[in-house]
């Protein structure tokens, strides 16, 4: 400070100071002219912080603080359950520190935060300035939520809603409702004879009656459930069924784009920044260069066009292509080509996992989840988790996938959701079976309503064929009973005009229907309900009418099939000209060689293998290596709910848990034996068609079985010299082995399943005679050792000290018996024992902590005193690995870390309280000796 050349002074000061020297401070730097800018660093007392930051507005100087982070971590209580032993130690990390309560604001962060307030207020006041002079052009719904008008970015249901058939008015209701006519009915008074016994007046009675034009018209039932009568025109029946052709091709224009490309398996990506999540566990490794194939064409054709991607590749572990979403650019499609490229199939189905980290990202719009099996965790815990997550569509796919419950569980999360449900097969299998229930929703969606188009259009077909024949009818009897001509145009005509115009109309009304003609409408429109009244036989079914309505109706059916008998045609006849066509068998494709054949249907794939059977319910098991412990462990988890372990016959031996009572053994055997049969009878016809007609002669002349006569068959062939080549058949046959094999093993996991299932039983009967009285129990639940057979660390009552041994059983009383290296046995508290290796606890030391260190030799064992850390190895060498002790006899040790073991400081007390006790007593002990051997000198 005395110093005229200084210009600036910056005070380091570290921790807090006494407050003498903030007086001090104040006075020394009253009305000195030179800045002192303050620097506080780990201070933990509110004054100092004060002290400096008045020193520094004293001399216009600038003020910070900062404290390095420090994190607590409870250590694990001993195996004696005393929690006043549990200690609390703290180590600092590698994060940098941040700002101390009680400093408040840095003024140069105010001042930049004051300044960037600023800018914006200026940039609200500019860009309200300019929406005034230039407003923005408004848009429409659809532009809002896609952005684009094209329908390619509109998903099946709201396409529906723009382009479907009731959106252009082609529901057969919207076709019929200008040429419809309520049904009109009235009840009126009857006068009946009275009975010729009595003398009275006419009796009166209700009748419904229904209007005389009725009997000329069509009816239907209408959408709120009404009678109506309809009468199309042929004009109207040509227009509608070109638009709903029209419609119709539309429709399947759009389910054949849906097919194509990536949209078959991904479905059409609507969103514009979206995750995609791929299963690449175990069952997914067969399928992953088709897979990648498809990942390619969806970010060629799709993913190029989005904002912000980004994917995930989850097997037991997620492995994300980014940490978050990515904006898109040619370069970084090209590296998540890369990345797709280096993806691996193996280990479980972490699906909680991956939606976790997906939903996590807050710009997230949309998920697309592939997968091929259930997911690790249970399914509702999955759904409880998303529902508390931001409401975010997950729109999944179900990739192969045969099992119902997993399919339940994909469809369930897609419609919480809201997203989609996809579900794909690689064998092309689009219509919906028993195995498999679930369809790709968008795809249903354009099928239903296709199916609504044709049913409409069959029913306005049957609507105006059956006007035809009703005109037929009506036009053929006398004038009397011809249907009278209305209209405003006829009512202006008088006389005989009017009786040739009715007439002209009439005939060219009905000259365009020749017999051809009719039967074609009357065979184009199918069998519907508007049909009904052409067959009495239905009639009665029609429970929505009146029994008046009914009968009159019952009488225009009757009239149509008069038209039709004059014509020579019956309906009856043609139903059983289609029922006399006989059904094709399906031919044996035997032009194609076995081995292409077997490329598509052989058991690997179709997918009828053991593995794929048990692959729902199986979990890869590998061996990890655990550094501490210097070996590969397995995990006991699933010992208890996987009852199976089946181990790969290659040089890697790999294990798969495998659940039998998870799987459908029966359903798989069922699948496995029909294939089973198409492969013996493709056997059987390729070796009979390659015999000439005399051998078939002396086999019979019938097809044989070849399994049944393989010997003879194969003489003869050998002897024709091979007309059909020996592969095909060892190929076949070979097929054929391999499955009655793995019906074998699907038998034998049936019966482990089954004795898995009575072993579960008798367990649960077992937990229900617990409840019993003592006197009628059988066999009295042991309880659970959990100390049996592992490795300890226990003080011995001879030597006072801690040897190492094993936990051979825990006895009444808390106690535990004990096998010490050193050869003996001894029975020891169990507040004195401590458990060592395996999954065990490793806390970090730190100096002032207190240890057993390990000391003896290899024939006695190890054994364990008490002592205190007062140095650490140097992190920043890599050979330093030794810890030096202070034993509580004041004697210096360098360990390593799996040689000490931290206790409590109650343990460390205790501990040398008994060692200096047990050391008092020896003295005393030899002290006694000593002076009982010198009073026998004396005495000689």
């Amino acid at each position: 400070m005395e110093d005229t050349m200084t210009e600036a002074v910056y005070l380091f000061v570290v921790g807090d100071f006494a407050d003498n020297i903030t007086d001090v401070l104040r006075m020394r730097l009253d009305g000195n002219g030179c800045p002192v800018h303050t620097v506080s660093f780990n201070a933990k007392a509110e004054k100092t912080i004060l002290a400096l930051k008045h020193v520094s507005f004293l001399t216009a100087g600038r003020f910070h603080a900062f404290a390095e982070i420090s994190i607590f971590v409870d250590e694990l209580c001993d195996s004696s359950g005393n929690k006043a032993g549990c200690e609390a130690s703290e180590f600092s990390t590698e994060l940098p520190g941040g700002v101390p309560p009680g400093c408040g604001v840095r003024e140069d962060v105010y001042l930049v935060w004051r300044e960037k307030e600023e800018a914006l207020q200026i940039k609200n006041q500019i860009q309200g300035i300019l929406t005034e002079l230039f407003p923005p052009e408004s848009k429409s719904e659809a532009d809002s939520w896609c952005g684009c008008a094209s329908e390619a970015c509109l998903s099946s249901r709201q396409w529906l809603e723009e382009f479907g058939l009731k959106a252009q008015k082609l529901t057969i209701y919207d076709a019929l409702a200008s040429c419809a006519f309520r049904h009109s009915d009235g009840v009126v008074d009857m006068k009946s004879t009275p009975d010729k016994s009595l003398q009275s007046d006419a009796e009166t009675g209700k009748k419904l009656i229904n209007a005389k034009y009725c009997s000329r018209f069509v009816h239907m039932r209408w959408k709120d459930g009404s009678v109506v009568h309809v009468y199309v025109t042929a004009e109207e029946c040509r227009q509608y069924e070109e638009k709903m052709l029209k419609a119709l091709g539309a429709l399947q224009r759009r389910m054949e784009w849906l097919r194509g490309g990536s949209r078959a398996l991904f479905g059409n990506v609507l969103e514009d920044r979206v995750y995609l999540l791929l299963d690449t566990s175990e069952s997914m490794r067969r399928h992953l260069p088709w897979l990648k194939e498809k990942a390619y064409q969806l970010i060629e054709e799709q993913l190029c066009q989005k904002q912000k991607v980004n994917m995930l590749g989850f097997g037991t572990h997620v492995t994300p292509w980014r940490d978050k979403l990515t904006e898109v650019s040619s370069q970084l499609l090209v590296s998540a080509q890369h990345w797709i490229d280096k993806l691996q199939g193996g280990g479980s189905t972490n699906t909680l996992g991956a939606l976790a980290w997906a939903l996590g990202d807050e710009g997230t719009q949309a998920v697309y989840l592939l997968t091929d099996g259930r997911p690790d965790q249970p399914a509702k815990d999955i759904l409880e988790q998303v529902r508390r997550w931001s409401p975010v569509p997950v729109h999944t796919i179900s990739f192969n996938c045969d099992d119902h419950d997993a399919n339940s569980f994909l469809y369930g999360l897609s419609q919480q959701t809201g997203g989609r449900f996809i579900s794909y097969f690689t064998d092309a299998q689009e219509e919906p079976t028993p195995e498999r229930p679930y369809e790709n929703e968008d795809l249903q969606l354009l099928k239903t309503e296709v199916e609504e188009g044709q049913k409409a259009l069959e029913n306005v077909l049957g609507l105006r064929a059956q006007c035809i024949l009703l005109d037929t009818f009506h036009h053929g009897t006398s004038d009397t009973n011809q249907r009278p001509c209305h209209g405003p145009q006829l009512q202006s005509l008088q006389g005989g005009q009017r009786e040739q115009k009715c007439k002209r109309i009439k005939s060219a009304r009905c000259a365009a229907q020749t017999k051809s003609s009719l039967l074609r409408l009357l065979s184009s429109s199918g069998t519907t309900d508007a049909r009904a009244p052409l067959h009495s036989s239905t009639v009665p079914k029609q429970g929505w009418l009146l029994p008046e309505s009914l009968e009159l109706f019952q009488s225009n059916a009757d009239k149509q099939m008069q038209v039709l008998h004059k014509l020579g045609v019956t309906l009856d006849e043609n139903r059983d000209k289609k029922k006399k066509k006989k059904k094709r068998k399906p031919k044996e494709f035997l032009g194609m060689s076995t081995a292409e054949w077997l490329k598509a249907n052989s058991l690997v794939a179709k997918r009828l293998t053991i593995l794929d059977a048990v692959a729902p319910a199986a979990i890869a098991h590998d061996a990890k290596y655990v550094p501490m412990l210097e070996k590969h462990v397995y995990s006991k988890v699933f010992n208890e709910v996987l009852h199976l372990v089946h181990i790969s016959q290659g040089g890697t031996q790999k294990q798969t848990l495998i659940n039998p009572l998870a799987v459908n053994l029966e359903h798989y055997k069922s699948r496995l034996s029909k294939v089973l049969q198409v492969y013996e009878r493709r056997l059987n016809l390729i070796a009979w068609r390659a015999l000439p007609q005399e051998e078939k002669d002396k086999f019979g002349g019938e097809p044989v079985a070849f399994r049944e006569h393989r010997g003879a068959l194969l003489d003869v062939l050998e002897r024709l010299g091979w007309p059909v080549a020996q592969e095909e058949l060892s190929a076949l046959e070979e097929q054929i082995h391999t499955g009655h094999g793995f019906l074998q093993q699907a038998a034998e996991l049936q019966g482990v399943a089954g004795q898995a299932a009575r072993d579960a039983q008798s367990t649960t009967n077992s937990s229900h005679k617990e409840t019993l009285p003592k006197n009628q129990r059988e066999n009295p639940k042991r309880p659970l050792d959990s100390l049996r057979g592992q490795k300890v660390v226990a003080r011995s009552e001879a030597s006072g000290v801690y040897h190492s041994g094993i936990a051979r059983k825990c006895l009444p009383g808390k106690r535990v018996k004990v096998d010490f290296s050193s050869g003996a046995c001894e029975v020891v508290p169990l507040c004195d024992v401590l458990t060592v290796g395996g999954c065990g606890p490793c806390p970090p030391l730190a100096v002032a902590d207190y240890v057993l260190v390990a000391t003896g030799t290899e024939d006695l064992g190890d054994h364990f005193l008490p002592g205190v850390v007062i140095a650490t190895p140097r992190r920043l060498e890599a050979a330093d690995k030794l810890f030096t002790i202070l034993k509580y006899s004041n004697k210096e040790v360098h360990a390593v870390r799996n040689k000490v073991i931290k206790i409590s400081h109650t343990r460390y007390q205790a501990t040398c309280f008994r060692l200096r006790q047990l050391q008092l007593t020896r003295n005393s002990n030899n002290l006694f000796m000593a002076k009982c051997d010198w009073l026998a000198e004396s005495d000689q």
